[in-house]
């Protein structure tokens, strides 16, 4: 991973090219990976190590991931199996047996694995001695036993890559320059960077690889801390108007109601209004599962907002989600009072006219709309609160539109990715968090599988079923369209696997994000109504689509998402008191990798994210521009919690701390946040 540290000073021009086997393209290369200086080549560590070792294939333990070498007794063969799947297959000698190596997607290997060829094969015994289903084939020659470091950088090999760094570490003895205060890495046992650097790239026992990664790991997560620590300093120093919302009025609103408020949403509620009752602006994140009830939280915020006098903005990532919620308030709020209005650009004319006006003289008190709301010309006589859906965090860009507009309303953002409160504290540390677990009561868990692709003829029976039953399902492809260089489904190609699997009669229709406005709504109202049995669509109707009548979902190509987008999808039904189903499917050669098991182990919204942000982190997970956060190369949130909790304890002394290192520390961060700002 390559940490920056502030220490490297300007790059001269031909520095890399310097180094022993770096030429003018190579150079080129490595500075589209950000690698620019000597510094930067010997700080960019490896993303992980391999420990190769070889095991006789007679000893090899069944199902258990080993290295085997041996020697080609056949040739490879590859059978083309559909559109970018295809299996290698060859028998090989070893330790005195003769086995048959399978691997898929490896058709490049087949000219240099011919009959004499020695090997070695990574991968795992199946039932006896008989298969091995490989996922990486090297020849012999280039096999390296021992701990070997693997750097993961595109274009470039681990082995080359170790060389210029070998020959980059005498050139460069800014890059052992300490970054940490003495303090902290007498506090925390850590290894000095000069250490580091020895340690890291050619490591000789377990032992050192563990104090380098611990080391790096924590300069991640303190640099990180530093900057969620300095921002939230930066919102809390906003002085704002308290809200003095009429309390009579929001219990009336409450005891309305057609259901009694679980324990987790009157916390969060009461959380919601200490904030508005503060002289700072409010910043807080209401994170709950699918189905929790966190709409009906932010409406009771919205409608206490309104007894001040004050407006409200409802933004959401999609116009179908936005259209769903102007219609939930609508319904919520009109014996009290309180008009709504949808807007986006798909509303023209008198209607458009109508709503703009409105916000402008106040007449109109909710607005519903996606995140471009904010960006239209629409003038507000008084806003003051925000609620953002589906979004961790409201953008710098956004706050700055708002500001430039004269607005600094209060914000709570809504998340249906939940994950644990301290580490959502942590990952979300300049806002505050409030969390509902609890569902609401009769919803009854969704019975989920995973299968592959030969088993569907069972699922379109399922569907089939549910449907002569007078339910509904849903089908969602990953792709809009057909795409040569992908297996995975689109909408037509799954619109025509269905009809060719389940009997006449049936009406489908299909649905993506491509579509004219007008055209999703009415897809959409009409599977809302019953009229269409399946709806096959894209990840489009992953939220805003509330139809308590559908019982199926299946996923095609569901290794194509990550896992709390599929517990999102999931959690389009399910929503009634029926029993639902949902089908993930993939290649017979993906499921040999377990991820979506947990799918359909636990339909536990934390512990799916959890898992999800284990796997891929939370800038694959929330998205960068969403968390604000840096893909980590060294750290694993969930994986080193105990490290980030100690980083985030260390970030908030650097600040008075007058130590040299700690003011360039907080330098960096305040600098790295106000360039936030400014974009």
């Amino acid at each position: 991973m390559n940490i920056s540290t502030g220490t490297g000073g300007e790059p001269r021009m031909n520095e890399l090219t310097e180094i022993k086997g770096i030429g003018p393209s190579t150079a080129s290369k490595l500075a589209v990976l950000g690698i620019r200086t000597a510094c930067d080549l010997i700080r960019t560590f490896p993303v992980r190590y391999e420990r190769h070792v070889l095991t006789p294939a007679k000893a090899a333990p069944i199902g258990t991931a080993v290295a085997i070498q041996g020697v080609v007794v056949q040739s490879a063969s590859v059978a083309y199996i559909r559109k970018r799947l295809t299996k290698l297959t060859l028998d090989v000698l070893s330790d005195g047996i003769v086995f048959r190596i399978t691997a898929f997607n490896r058709e490049f290997l087949r000219p240099a694995l011919a009959k004499g060829a020695e090997l070695v094969a990574t991968g795992r015994f199946e039932t006896g001695r008989k298969q091995f289903l490989a996922n990486d084939i090297v020849l012999s020659k280039n096999y390296r036993e021992g701990i070997v470091p693997v750097y993961g950088l595109e274009g470039l090999s681990d082995r080359l890559f170790a060389k210029f760094v070998a020959a980059a570490i005498p050139l460069s003895p800014e890059a052992a320059k300490e970054t940490l205060p003495a303090r902290i890495l007498q506090s925390r046992r850590l290894a000095p960077m000069q250490e580091v650097l020895a340690y890291v790239h050619q490591p000789r026992d377990e032992a050192e690889i563990s104090a380098a990664s611990r080391r790096v790991k924590y300069e991640e997560l303190l640099r990180f801390g530093l900057a969620v620590k300095t921002q939230k300093r930066k919102n809390d120093a906003v002085v704002t108007i308290p809200k003095k919302y009429d309390i009579e009025r929001v219990r009336a609103f409450i005891t309305a109601l057609p259901f009694e408020l679980t324990d987790d949403q009157k916390q969060a509620t009461n959380e919601i209004f200490l904030d508005l009752k503060k002289p700072r602006r409010m910043l807080r994140m209401l994170q709950g599962d699918v189905g929790s009830g966190k709409t009906v939280v932010a409406a009771i915020a919205v409608y206490a907002v309104h007894t001040v006098g004050e407006q409200t903005a409802f933004m959401a990532p999609t116009e179908i989600l936005a259209r769903q919620h102007a219609q939930n308030l609508t319904r919520l709020f009109a014996p009290f009072g309180v008009t709504v209005a949808y807007l986006s650009g798909a509303v023209k004319g008198a209607e458009r006219k109508r709503v703009i006006d409105g916000l402008a003289s106040g007449t109109l008190h909710v607005v519903c709309g996606t995140h471009a709301l904010i960006q239209e010309p629409v003038v507000f006589k008084r806003l003051g609160f925000a609620v953002i859906d589906e979004q961790h965090r409201f953008g710098v860009a956004q706050r700055k539109i708002l500001r430039e507009k004269g607005y600094d309303p209060d914000v709570l953002v809504m998340s249906a990715t939940p994950i644990p409160r301290t580490l959502a504290i942590a990952l979300f540390g300049d806002m505050d968090v409030s969390t509902i677990r609890a569902l609401p009561s009769g919803r009854k868990p969704i019975k989920t599988d995973v299968t592959d692709f030969t088993d569907f003829q069972r699922l379109a029976d399922a569907i089939a079923h549910e449907i002569a039953a007078g339910r509904q399902a849903y089908v969602i492809a990953p792709l809009v369209g057909s795409d040569a260089e992908s297996d995975a489904y689109s909408v037509p190609e799954a619109v025509e696997l269905l009809r060719g699997h389940m009997p006449s009669g049936i009406n489908i229709a299909s649905l993506h994000g491509q579509m004219k406005s007008a055209d999703k709504d009415a897809i959409i109202d009409a599977f809302r109504t019953g009229e269409t049995d399946i709806l096959v669509a894209t990840t489009v109707v992953e939220v805003g689509v509330d139809v308590p009548n559908a019982t199926v979902m299946i996923i095609l190509n569901a290794d194509r998402f990550g896992l709390s987008q599929l517990h999102q999808l999931r959690g389009r039904v399910g929503r009634g008191g029926l029993q639902s189903f949902c089908h993930l499917v993939t290649d017979v050669a993906r499921l040999e990798e377990g991820r979506l098991a947990i799918l359909a182990e636990t339909n536990d919204g934390f512990l799916i994210s959890e898992e999800d942000l284990r796997r891929r982190g939370p800038g694959d997970v929330f998205g960068e521009a969403q968390t604000g956060m840096p893909a980590f190369k060294a750290a694993n949130v969930i994986d080193d919690r105990d490290l980030l909790e100690a980083a985030f304890t260390d970030a908030s002394t650097l600040f008075d701390d007058p130590d040299h290192l700690a003011r360039i520390l907080v330098g960096e961060a305040a600098s790295a946040i106000d360039a936030y700002h400014l974009d």
